[in-house]
């Protein structure tokens, strides 16, 4: 992870968390979301956070 990648994704993260806090479902929230998805998956995250969906998603649809 470059060095520049770190520090945009700590703003991001505490972005949506804070937005998520505040609760509502305004356009800005949903903005800051979609940025730091897009943000993540261009770093080396994207493969663990991939995987780590995938494997939430096998095993919720192994409980219904």
């Amino acid at each position: 992870m470059d060095a520049l990648h770190l520090p945009v994704i700590v703003i991001l993260i505490g972005a949506v968390f804070f937005l998520l806090r505040k609760g509502g479902g305004k356009l800005s929230h949903i903005a800051v979301g979609a940025a730091f998805g897009f943000y993540l998956a261009g770093t080396s995250a994207a493969s663990a956070v991939s995987s780590t969906l995938d494997s939430a998603v096998t095993a919720i649809s192994s409980l219904m």
